[in-house]
């Protein structure tokens, strides 16, 4: 019962995880898009993506 509730837990996390990623992705973008883009700002969106298909296979590993 311990691991069932440990590993709902960490679902929740990860879920939470990734949608603050994609709601830092839309603030980026538009204030990218007021500002301009900068190198940095690309590298920044770049590593987010990554992280965000980071965490999507987690969830698809936690499905099981």
């Amino acid at each position: 019962m311990k691991q069932y509730l440990r590993k709902l837990r960490h679902k929740r996390y990860v879920t939470k995880y990734i949608n603050d990623l994609r709601w830092e992705i839309v603030n980026t973008t538009i204030s990218a898009s007021a500002v301009g883009w900068t190198e940095g700002t690309s590298n920044h969106m770049s590593h987010l993506g990554w992280l965000i298909r980071k965490y999507e296979r987690r969830m698809r590993w936690l499905r099981f």
